[in-house]
Order: C-alpha cells, then sequence, then structure tokens
C-alpha cells in the first residue's frame, strides 16, 4: 500500500540512483547483490542492460534499508 512518507522515500532513492556513475551503483551494492548483479543474464525488463539491473537491485536494497531504519518513535 502506498503512503506519502514512502512515495517521497521511493522518489529520492530513484533519483539518487539515477545520479551516480555506474562505478558508485557497483560499490554500493552490498556483497549480496553484487553476487546477483554478477550472476545477470538478461531479463523483459532490463533487455541485456547489466548496468540498468544493478541501478534497480541498489534501489530495492536502499528502499529496504530505508525500511529498517527505526521511526522517530522506536
Amino acid at each position: 500500500m502506498s503512503n506519502f512518507s514512502n512515495d517521497i522515500a521511493i522518489d529520492g532513492i530513484i533519483s539518487d540512483v539515477a545520479d551516480m556513475n555506474d562505478m558508485d551503483v557497483v560499490k554500493a551494492l552490498n556483497d549480496a547483490n553484487l553476487s546477483k548483479v554478477s550472476r545477470f543474464v538478461g531479463d523483459n525488463k532490463n533487455g541485456a542492460n547489466i548496468m540498468g539491473y544493478a541501478r534497480d537491485v541498489l534501489a530495492d536494497q536502499m528502499y529496504d534499508d530505508w525500511l529498517s531504519m527505526p521511526g522517530p518513535c522506536g
């Protein structure tokens, strides 16, 4: 379900990832996601564009990290 704060977070993450160069994207991936990207062989969304896939994976990773942060009430 969408809500205002989630929408703002997602928009910010997408913007941040879009502003990163390819090397910054790769450096920001955690070990598990770097391994996942290294096994990419293409898909319907990104075709054979591994960096497009890496950016999608990084955006998901950053969103998961954002969700894991404690809120102001704990």
